[in-house]
C-alpha cells in the first residue's frame, strides 16, 4: 500500500480543504426512507451481485429500499459506477456498523485493495470502527499496510476515535511506542477533536513543539473555525499571536475564500499587507484571483504598498495571466518601472514565455536585476528554449556573453516528466 491512503484527507488538505465526496458523506445524513437492516444475519442469495459482475446503471437504481441484509448492501454499493451512489450506499452499509455486524463487513473489504483507489470507502470503514472498538481498528491498519502507509491508515482511526473520546485518543497517541509516527497520527486527532471541542483541540495543537507539521494542524483548526464563517474565521485568525500558526491561519483562509470571493478576502488581507504573516495568502489570493480576472488582481496588488506581499501577489497573478495572455501580461509589465520588487515577475513571465517563444523568453530573463534569480530564470529559459529550437539557441549561445557553465547546461536540458508537461499547460 503507498502512503497516499489517507494522505490527501490529512497531511495534504490540510490541501485542498478537504472537498472530498467521502468528507461530505461523512458529515451528512443519508436519507433514503430504508429501513436499517444492518446488524441482521446475513444470506447468500444467487440474485446478490458480486464485485466481479458487471452492473448496468438504470434509472431505478438506487439504494435499495428494502435491504434484506448487510452483506447485498456493501456488494451493490462495490458494484456502482456511480460515485454518488456507491458513497452514498457504503455511508448507509457503515452507519449502524458495531461489533456484530463487523466481520461480515470486513468480509466485504478484505477484496478492496488497501490502498489510494480505495481511499474513501477505507476512510469510511475506519471512521465507523473508531466508533466502538479504535483498538482493534488501528491493529487492522497494521495488518493491512505498514510504515507510513499504516501510519496515515491509523490517522483515520484517530479521527472517529477523538470525535468520541479524544483525551483516550491522544493518550494512545502520547504513548512512547509511538513517537515518530504521532506526527501523522495528531492529523487524525486534532480533525476529529475540532469537530468535537474545538477549544480543546486548539490548546493542544498550540501546547506542541514542531515546524510545518504544527502549522497544518493550524490549518485544520481553521478549517473547523471557518465552519461558523468568514467573520468569526478571520476574527480568531487575527486573535493569534504566534506569527507561524497566524502565517498557517491565513494562508488556510485564503486559499478556502479566494477563488470564489477573492474580492471579499483581498479587503480583509488588504489591512495585512505589509504583515509577514500575510505573505503567503497574498500570494494564494493571486494564484486563484488570476484564474478568472487576472485584469482586477493585478490592478489590487499594484495599488498596495511596496512590500514582500505585494510583490508574491504580483508574481503569482503575472504567472497565471502569463499563460492565457502573454501579450496583456507583458505589456503591463512594460508600463512598471523596473527593479527588485519586479524580479519574481519578470522570471515567472520569462519562464511562461519560453515555452511558445524562448528568444523572447530569454530577453525578458535577462532583464532581471537579482543576479541569482536572474542566473536561475536564464538556465531555466535557455532549456526550453533549446528543447524547442536547438539550431537558434547555438547560435546565440557564443555570442550571448554566458558562461562556459551555463553555456554546457543550457545544452542538456533535463528530460520533462509527464506531470511537468502537465502542470506547465
Amino acid at each position: 500500500m503507498g502512503v497516499g491512503l489517507f494522505l490527501g484527507g490529512y497531511y495534504q488538505g490540510t490541501k485542498q480543504n478537504q472537498d472530498s465526496v467521502i468528507e461530505r458523506a461523512l458529515n451528512q445524513e443519508i436519507e433514503d426512507g430504508t429501513e436499517d437492516a444492518i446488524g441482521t444475519e446475513a444470506s447468500t442469495t444467487p440474485s446478490s451481485p458480486r464485485p466481479s459482475q458487471s452492473v448496468e446503471l438504470e434509472d431505478d437504481k438506487r439504494i435499495p429500499k428494502n435491504v434484506e441484509n448487510l452483506r447485498e448492501l456493501l456488494y451493490r454499493a462495490q458494484s456502482e459506477s456511480n460515485p454518488i451512489l456507491r458513497y452514498a450506499s457504503f455511508a448507509k452499509a457503515l452507519e449502524n456498523l458495531n461489533d456484530n455486524n463487523l466481520e461480515e463487513v470486513l468480509e466485504t473489504f478484505e477484496t478492496m485493495p488497501f490502498g489510494f483507489e480505495h481511499m474513501q470507502e477505507y476512510r469510511m470503514l475506519l471512521y465507523a470502527w473508531a466508533q466502538f472498538d479504535p483498538i482493534n481498528a488501528i491493529e487492522y491498519c497494521n495488518r493491512r499496510a505498514s510504515g507510513m502507509g499504516a501510519g496515515f491508515a491509523t490517522a483515520g482511526v484517530l479521527e472517529g476515535w477523538a470525535s468520541r473520546d479524544p483525551l483516550q485518543a491522544k493518550a494512545w497517541v502520547e504513548r512512547p511506542e509511538n513517537a515518530g509516527l504521532d506526527k501523522i497520527y495528531n492529523f487524525g486527532l486534532v480533525r476529529g477533536w475540532a469537530s468535537r471541542d474545538l477549544n480543546a483541540a486548539s490548546d493542544y495543537v498550540f501546547s506542541l513543539e514542531g515546524g510545518k507539521e504544527v502549522e497544518k494542524l493550524v490549518g485544520i483548526l481553521t478549517e473547523e473555525v471557518n465552519k461558523q464563517g468568514f467573520a468569526t474565521a478571520t476574527n480568531w485568525a487575527e486573535s493569534l499571536t504566534e506569527e507561524q500558526f497566524k502565517e498557517s491561519a491565513f494562508s488556510s483562509l485564503s486559499k478556502r475564500h479566494s477563488r470564489d470571493n477573492p474580492k471579499k478576502m483581498a479587503r480583509w488581507l488588504e489591512a495585512h499587507a505589509e504583515e509577514n504573516y500575510a505573505i503567503q495568502a497574498m500570494d494564494n489570493l493571486g494564484k486563484r484571483w488570476s484564474e478568472t480576472d487576472p485584469e482586477t488582481a493585478i490592478n489590487y496588488f499594484a495599488d498596495l504598498p511596496p512590500g514582500k506581499g505585494q510583490e508574491m501577489g504580483i508574481k503569482s497573478v503575472v504567472g497565471n495571466w502569463a499563460k492565457e495572455d502573454p501579450l496583456a501580461a507583458g505589456e503591463w509589465l512594460n508600463e512598471r518601472e523596473a527593479g527588485p520588487e519586479l524580479d519574481s515577475a519578470l522570471s515567472v513571465y520569462a519562464s511562461a514565455v519560453s515555452r511558445k517563444d524562448g528568444a523572447a523568453a530569454m530577453e525578458w530573463a535577462i532583464s532581471i536585476s537579482d543576479e541569482k534569480l536572474q542566473e536561475s530564470t536564464i538556465r531555466k529559459v535557455g532549456q526550453e528554449w533549446y528543447r524547442q529550437d536547438k539550431d537558434s539557441v547555438e547560435t546565440w549561445l557564443p555570442e550571448s556573453g554566458l558562461s562556459q557553465g551555463m553555456q554546457k547546461v543550457i545544452r542538456n536540458p533535463p528530460k520533462k516528466n509527464w506531470w511537468q508537461s502537465i502542470s506547465e499547460r
